[in-house]
């Protein structure tokens, strides 16, 4: 092979033809291509903007780019990228402390707990079922999920995943996931009373099917009934948790508390890693040699999760949520062809009528901003907690454009 030719032709692949032409086509056809982003904004290579309404599907909850995060994973990058969980490094345990204090603090009972790094909620969500079997013991390998629910794409989390459409082609997934309607609180309780449930997993707003909160007196009563059978509740709180919904995590607003949260997207800026926390008394149930991952936790991942934990609480994100959450509801309730809000803070589901959300979502990316169409008719905004009024009317400006032209 001449490899020197070799290192000129790769200098030629674009991004665009590339995609198509080297990866697997597993996201479809690409929407656009970007090479750079700041703030609320992603540039193309010929400098013109979008405004980026989706955060990497709640991610760059700071936006793109934020100063304290990109200047933490330089600095650790020229220090120290990787060595393995054989050794500890600087940064995890502050993260596991952070973490530990925040949901904490929005716990009822104050309990703390203790933290497994991986490097993505899918992988978090693994780690947290293979836990709930782990401290629950033989004979206890079912799980309860809610009809609706994503939990993630790895077999594991996909068996959790109560949406058939996603799962269909990898039939049979792994046995012993039930999945109930949200509301039935009978379902649930005569699955608990075979004893064979380990836990019962939810997402307090099902982000992938609509942003659709599940009720209070529901996930209550979920509570109560799994704490009285000794069974684990385990939220997903991937896309949910972290401020986005206007408390550090959304289970908050249900005024119960957890056995095992899921995390991940908005906790690396970008930077993939994901996070299992438990209550002490489960946490200990893992010992040695019972779960691991080679890169979750090294000392880059916990380097960008720390400066953006350390940047959320100094802006205050949950507030930021909350008031620019609803500013931004606002704004789209006033749009003609709305249908209805929902969600919480910056976590928005919008049910339009009379167009076809893909195509809308089309059109607005075409005047400048992106937007993430969920099915038929809901369309999906989570813009970063820093967004400003200004781009909140820009924003609901050019959807009510992109709605007009597909009506």
């Amino acid at each position: 092979m001449d490899y020197k030719r070799l290192l000129e032709e790769v200098k030629g692949v674009e991004a665009m033809s590339g995609t198509i032409d080297y990866l697997m086509a597993n996201y479809g056809l690409p929407r656009d291509a970007f090479v750079q982003g700041e703030g609320s904004y992603l540039f193309r290579e010929d400098g013109s903007r979008v405004l980026d309404f989706l955060s990497g599907i709640a991610v760059t909850s700071l936006g793109h780019s934020y100063p304290s995060v990109v200047n933490a994973i330089a600095t650790q990058a020229q220090k120290l990228m990787h060595t393995s969980n054989f050794f500890a490094n600087e940064n995890g345990p502050k993260v596991a402390f952070l973490l530990d204090q925040l949901i904490s603090s929005v716990t009822p009972t104050h309990e703390r707990g203790k933290v497994f790094f991986s490097n993505s909620g899918a992988e978090a969500m693994e780690a947290a079922i293979k836990l709930a079997r782990r401290r629950q013991g033989f004979g206890r390998y079912q799980f309860i999920t809610i009809n609706g629910a994503f939990h993630g794409r790895t077999f594991g989390a996909l068996s959790a995943t109560a949406q058939p459409g996603k799962k269909e082609a990898f039939e049979p997934v792994v046995p012993g996931f039930n999945h109930v309607d949200a509301g039935d609180i009978e379902a649930v309780s005569r699955l608990l009373s075979t004893g064979e449930v380990a836990a019962v997993i939810i997402e307090s707003i099902q982000g992938e099917s609509g942003v659709r909160p599940l009720d209070s007196g529901f996930v209550r009563s979920l509570r109560e009934v799994t704490k009285d059978s000794e069974t684990l509740l385990i939220l997903d709180e991937v896309q949910t948790g972290l401020g986005r919904c206007g408390s550090w995590f959304d289970f908050s607003f249900h005024d119960i508390a957890p056995d095992i949260v899921v995390m991940a997207k908005a906790l690396g800026s970008g930077f993939p890693i994901g996070a299992t926390w438990a209550r002490r008394s489960v946490a200990d149930a893992f010992i040695a040699g019972d779960h691991g991952t080679t890169y979750g936790g090294n000392p880059l991942a916990t380097a960008s999760a720390l400066a953006t934990l350390i940047a959320m609480i100094e802006i205050d994100a949950p507030t930021k949520a909350r008031e620019m959450g609803s500013e931004l509801t606002k704004g789209l309730e006033r749009i003609d062809g709305v249908e209805t809000v929902r969600g919480r803070g910056l976590l928005i589901g919008v049910e339009v009528s009379g167009v076809e959300a893909p195509i809308v979502a089309r059109l607005a990316l075409e005047g400048g901003l992106i937007v993430n169409p969920i099915g038929g008719s809901t369309i999906r905004l989570a813009p970063p907690l820093t967004v400003s009024l200004e781009e909140i009317e820009e924003a609901t400006r050019i959807l009510s454009d992109a709605i007009k032209l597909a009506s």
